[in-house]
């Protein structure tokens, strides 16, 4: 995924470039910036942590709370035949109120979509193997994000399950790591969109001094 994003950015002209993602996205923007350091120029993850930090940290209390991550991951008994039978009794998402009617509507068929969700497990998948080898092998080598770095933080969701994720961030960051909080929900572009956006904006493009 993240010779994709570079595949694409370079498609599209640019040759240095910020990335943001969020949780399973914040997975492929971490990995973006730890393989191409000379093409990312920021770095932001929106409720992430290298997926090494959760499986080595796993204990009853993240396993009773992300019990998906196990049950998406699953490849004898596969995820896919029974949350297609009935994909709404498997997800609860914000209403369209709060997301907006289009976000609403637009998650809603994509968690319809059998494709979609073969996709989601088959990243779950990687996220217990492949994923976790190449953490283990950039800790193993001491190699680091070298470019600026900023996590956002849902502040009614549950990232600090295994303490203080901005001090979990740190060993893996050449750079002190700016941190903010976002009061929403686990949907923060949905849910509070405009804090999201000056958070990005104040990070991504500061305000030059006035002369």
């Amino acid at each position: 995924m993240a010779r994709d994003v570079v595949l694409l950015m370079s498609h599209l002209g640019h040759q240095r470039f910020a990335v943001v993602g969020h949780d399973r996205g914040a997975l492929v923007a971490f990995r973006t910036a730890m393989d191409h350091p000379n093409l990312v120029s920021h770095l932001v993850v929106m409720d992430g942590l290298p997926v090494i930090e959760h499986l080595e940290r796993t204990d009853a209390t993240f396993a009773r709370a992300w019990w998906h991550w196990w049950f998406l991951g699953q490849t004898d008994k596969p995820a896919e035949r029974v949350i297609c039978a009935d994909a709404d009794a498997w997800y609860h998402t914000p209403g369209p109120a709060e997301m907006g009617v289009g976000n609403h509507a637009d998650l809603w068929q994509a968690l319809r979509d059998p494709a979609v969700v073969h996709g989601m497990c088959e990243d779950y998948r990687a996220g217990l193997g492949i994923d976790r080898d190449h953490d283990e092998a950039d800790r193993a080598a001491k190699r680091q994000v070298v470019c600026p770095t900023l996590l956002l933080e849902s502040s009614d969701d549950d990232l600090d399950i295994h303490g203080d994720p901005a001090a979990i961030w740190m060993p893996w960051l050449a750079h002190p790591l700016r941190h903010r909080v976002i009061n929403s929900g686990h949907h923060q572009a949905e849910q509070a969109p405009d804090s999201v956006a000056k958070a990005l904006l104040d990070f991504l493009a500061p305000s030059k001094p006035a002369r």
